[in-house]
C-alpha cells in the first residue's frame, strides 16, 4: 500500500485554504484531501454534527471513516494527503506535518469566520497542543502557494 502523509492543524491555520494549491502543485502524481471536504454548510455528515463540539461522540467514527478511505485509495498504488485537524493519536498511521500560524493571525482569522472569543480561545489551545504532538511545522501565515510549496517538498523527502 502506497503512503499516508498527513498535514494537520488547529482551526484557522490554513488548511483548507492551501488544498487548491497542493492540487494544482502536485500534477495528479498525489491524492489530495480535506477532511471538511464530507461535510455539508453546516459541518454535518448524513445530519450528524461533526464540526463542533457537540460532535464529539461522533468523531471516533467520522475518523474511523476517513482511515477507510485514505487506505481505499491508497491501495491502487498512490499516495494520499490528508489534510486535517487530528493527531497522531486519532489516526495513527502516516507521516505528520503541522501546518501553523501565529495565534494572532489564527485569531484574525477566526474572527473573521464569525467565531466567538471562547471558540477562538479553544483553537488557541488546540494549536499549542499540536505543536507539541507534531513539532515539525510549515508556515499557514504566507501564501498559499508558499505552504503548499513547502508540504509538498517534505511529502518528497
Amino acid at each position: 500500500m502506497s503512503r499516508l502523509f498527513v498535514v494537520t492543524g488547529a482551526p484557522g491555520a490554513g488548511k483548507s485554504t492551501v488544498v487548491p494549491e497542493l492540487l494544482r502543485l502536485s500534477a495528479g502524481g498525489l491524492v489530495v484531501m480535506d477532511m471538511d471536504e464530507l461535510l455539508d454548510d453546516e459541518g454535518s455528515l448524513l445530519g450528524i454534527t461533526i464540526a463542533d463540539q457537540s460532535g464529539a461522540p461522533h468523531w471516533p467514527a467520522y475518523n474511523l471513516v476517513w482511515r477507510r478511505i485514505t487506505e481505499l485509495v491508497r491501495r491502487s498504488g498512490i499516495p494520499v494527503l490528508l489534510l486535517s485537524p487530528l493527531s497522531p493519536s486519532q489516526l495513527p498511521e502516516g507521516r505528520w506535518l503541522h501546518l501553523d500560524c501565529p495565534d494572532a493571525v489564527r485569531r484574525e482569522r477566526l474572527a473573521a469566520r464569525g467565531w466567538d472569543a471562547a471558540a477562538i480561545d479553544a483553537a488557541i489551545h488546540d494549536a499549542a497542543e499540536t505543536r507539541k504532538l507534531v513539532p515539525r511545522s510549515v508556515p499557514g501565515d504566507g501564501t498559499p502557494e508558499e505552504a503548499a510549496e513547502q508540504i509538498l517538498a517534505w511529502v518528497q523527502e
